[in-house]
């Protein structure tokens, strides 16, 4: 065994490997008093085979004299055993068993214990490395991390901490394979019994669950040759599994020498196509397809009206392996994402009606995503373990990838309450950077993140490499990871780009990445891995799914026009034929275009929360006409608006607005919700769209403008001085032009109480988030709240049938400078 566990080398850069799940590591130790303290440790050092005639060194902490390290020194015997006495030791304490080219660490953790002699045991194997190596979270480092141990690690080594540790060591063993006894048998691999093999004597299950990690052989260093990786990936598919309209994501620019070209992109049978085309330049072996996030939810009407089911099935079809969960994975509840990933029809009592939106599959089945989510800093708080595997570890020859996936902290305020109840969305860099050290310390060559998290470029053009102004709030998350993450694959923006970071943390370049969104552009990232040495290369580019039609012709060098891939075009066939009947049905009509705020950004089109929305103002006197008794004034987020009201589409009468349309604009299922707010709430509330952090959330640098504007219904009309400088501390801002705002013409009465009907998103603070749904705080502060039950949508629906021929609403608010 021991013979084949080669996962370090003599420099203490750990190759092992790792994962799951955790329980609570007891450590003891002893205090202070003036005499000083005696702390003996033993324990067996074993990688399967006991660890025979290896140096074993303890650097604890000293209660004699503060600040200080007190040492001791053992030796293994024959059975990995060995017993050691810090004089003047007390917990926490760091330990490192030694023999030729392997080191392998351990630890004591800190406790409250004062005085005394103390006796306590700590295993030293390739599990304990593993555990020690997620707390270095610097580099994961564990013999530098030895080496420079001292006293004040107590905080870093709190059993609370360990137990994380422990967790993160847990998941990514699972993930390798290791089956339900063998993690059991590692739950206290620190202070567990461990009994090795030795000579005729059997090993317990401690020692034969250190034997299944020794076979799970992450880098073969008998052959040093150069292995090439390819990772294609996507985010923010948002279940477009159907071209998006050219206003939506539907269109690219591309670079044509001095000048540029606008093409039509996406569709999931085009993208087919080119990611076939990927494979084939790998040989077909040596690739991944991943995601980054929002593969679902807020979808368009013939994925929506499946609950995502169709999405899920075209996804498999495409070949996704894995990918980060996104927030907008969480819209139907954590239940319903389990579904999603394990298969079955939506109940009855959630409104599934098999065969008609759920379980459309052959024999009215539903087989789930056959790829992986990942949600390593989802934590479930009534067991206090991720609420699904946090890593996956993908084989590639003699190398392997170890891949975290994660969703923002922010995503209870960028869903509904109920959508995240009982869970906690731990701070992201922390949680790379433990699983980064650990899954190097299982012997993975090279990590990649796949976070929903992202930036932006003021690039004009798709792919372009230099990254002007790249910014968001993915950049402090880079500048926080260390040197074991090489790739980051992001999303949530919608903003497309492939650039190396400088990450100040990481002291090295960090290959990041984002496609766009609705399945316009794939990112092919090439990565070259060694054997003993991890990444040698990495590059990126963003490759646009152009659609093989005339309007695509004369294409600028580099790109190429895509048809459909036979089989998945079938399949969005047959999906958009299932939902068409009951989304062809007529609700209203309009006399012309009734669109977003909208803007071209970072090469494609997409839409600009910064600016006043006509259709979300629509979308706001529908809810104000929804209201149980009447209301004054309707507040609509502006990231509830999902797509344009065309006056003319094909197949149809110009003019004629379908269930499909009002659907796909529409997607969220959010109940509309009642409440009092005094007219300084409401100016207040006013003042949220430009203060921190809401400033820096959405950014128009083409109008210089920034923040969110919230929708809002007709009678209520503002202005707001531009020239102020937003990012003001919450309560602190002065936008809004006094006086200016003004209900039905009549200014607001700032002590008056005011009925304003909002959706379920804004109205509810989760407990988890602070801040509020998209940092609008005052809406929690509503008196008399009522649920009224009524669905957004039907509000939506029911507008547009009482109202023929609905025309783009005149602007309601005004831009001073």
């Amino acid at each position: 065994m021991l013979g084949n566990w080669n996962r370090r080398d003599i420099s203490g850069t750990t190759a092992f490997f790792a994962v799951s799940a955790v329980a609570a590591l007891i450590v003891v130790a002893c205090g202070g008093g003036s005499s000083g303290s005696k702390l003996t440790i033993s324990g067996t050092a074993a990688t399967g085979a006991p660890l025979a005639n290896a140096t074993v060194t303890a650097r604890c902490a000293s209660d004699r004299y503060p600040g200080q390290v007190s040492g001791g020194t053992g030796t293994t015997a024959t059975d990995g055993k060995y017993f050691l006495v810090v004089e003047n030791g007390i917990a926490p304490c760091a330990l490192e068993a030694a023999v030729g080219s392997i080191k392998l660490h351990s630890l004591v953790a800190a406790d409250d214990s004062n005085g005394g002699t103390v006796s306590t045991t700590a295993n030293i194997t390739p599990a304990t490395e593993m555990v020690f190596a997620s707390l270095a979270s610097d580099a994961g480092d564990t013999a530098a991390y030895f080496a420079r141990f001292s006293s004040d690690k107590g905080a870093v080594m709190s059993r609370t901490n360990v137990n994380l540790a422990l967790q993160a060591t847990l998941n990514i063993l699972q993930s390798l394979g290791l089956s339900t006894d063998d993690l059991a048998a590692l739950q206290d691999p620190i202070r567990g019994t461990l009994l090795p093999k030795s000579g005729s004597q059997q090993g317990n299950a401690y020692d034969k669950a250190l034997d299944k990690i020794a076979e799970n052989k992450l880098t073969d260093t008998s052959n040093t040759s150069p292995v090439q990786v390819k990772i294609m990936a996507i985010n923010d598919f948002h279940g477009n599994f159907q071209p998006p309209s050219a206003t939506n994501g539907g269109t690219v620019v591309l670079a044509n020498g001095a000048s540029t070209k606008s093409v039509t992109a996406g569709g999931a049978a085009y993208m087919a196509t080119l990611l076939n085309q990927m494979r084939a330049k790998a040989n077909g072996a040596n690739n991944i397809l991943v995601g980054a996030g929002d593969l679902i939810g807020a979808s368009p009407y013939a994925s929506s009206v499946t609950n995502d089911e169709a999405a899920i099935d075209i996804l498999n079809a495409l070949g996704m392996e894995l990918s980060a969960v996104g927030n907008h994975e969480f819209d139907r509840g954590m239940a319903e994402l389990r579904r999603i990933q394990n298969g079955g029809c939506r109940s009855a009592a959630a409104g599934g009606i098999v065969g008609t939106n759920t379980c459309l599959q052959t024999g009215n089945t539903f087989s789930g995503a056959k790829y992986k989510y990942l949600a390593a800093n989802v934590i479930d708080t009534a067991t206090s373990k991720t609420v699904l595997p946090a890593t996956y570890v993908k084989r590639f020859g003699t190398v392997s990838i170890g891949f975290i996936g994660l969703p923002l902290k922010g995503t209870p305020s960028s869903v509904s309450a109920s959508g995240v109840a009982g869970l906690r969305f731990d701070e992201e860099a922390a949680v790379i950077n433990r699983y980064a050290n650990t899954l190097k310390a299982s012997g993975v060559t090279s990590v990649v993140v796949l976070i929903h998290q992202g930036g932006q470029t003021t690039a004009s053009t798709i792919n372009d490499k230099t990254c002007p102004g790249f910014s968001g709030d993915i950049v402090p998350i880079l500048n926080q990871l260390n040197s074991n993450v090489d790739v980051v694959v992001s999303g949530h923006t919608h903003m497309e780009y492939a650039c190396n970071f400088p990450s100040t943390s990481a002291g090295k370049n960090i290959l990041v990445t984002s496609t766009g969104f609705y399945g316009n552009a794939v990112s092919e990232i090439d990565l070259v891995l060694q054997p003993g040495k991890g990444l040698v290369s990495a590059s990126a580019n963003t490759v646009p799914v152009i659609q093989n039609i005339a309007g695509n012709a004369n294409l600028p060098a580099g790109f190429s026009a895509l048809d459909k891939d036979a089989t998945v075009d079938a399949m969005v066939t047959s999906y958009v034929a299932k939902s068409a009947l009951a989304g062809a049905q007529q609700v209203g009509t309009i006399t012309g275009d009734i669109k977003r705020a909208t803007y071209v950004l970072n090469n494609s089109t997409t839409r600009d929360e910064t600016n006043e929305s006509p259709l979300g103002d629509l979308m706001a006197d529908s809810y104000l006409a929804a209201a149980p008794l009447g209301a004054d004034i309707a507040f609509v987020n502006p990231g509830s608006v999902r797509a344009d009201l065309l006056f003319t589409n094909p197949g149809r009468t110009n003019g004629v607005v379908t269930l499909a349309d009002l659907s796909t604009i529409e997607p969220f299922g959010n109940t509309l919700t009642t409440m009092n707010l005094t007219g300084s709430q409401i100016l207040r509330l006013l003042e949220q769209q430009w203060e921190s952090p809401n400033h820096t959330a959405k950014t128009n640098a083409s109008t210089s403008t920034v923040g969110r504007i919230l929708c809002i219904s007709k009678g209520l009309t503002y202005s707001y001085d531009n020239n102020v400088a937003a990012g003001a501390a919450s309560g602190a801002g002065g936008r809004v032009v006094a006086g200016s705002v003004k209900l039905n013409g009549v200014a607001i009465d700032p002590v008056r109480s005011y009925k304003v009907i909002t959706n379920s998103y804004l109205s509810i603070l989760n407990p988890t988030s602070p801040a509020g749904p998209d940092n609008f705080t005052i809406l929690s502060q509503g008196t008399n709240k009522l649920d009224t039950k009524i669905l957004d949508l039907d509000a939506f629906i029911a507008y547009f049938a009482a109202n023929a021929g609905l025309s783009a609403p005149v602007s309601r608010v005004t831009r001073v400078n």
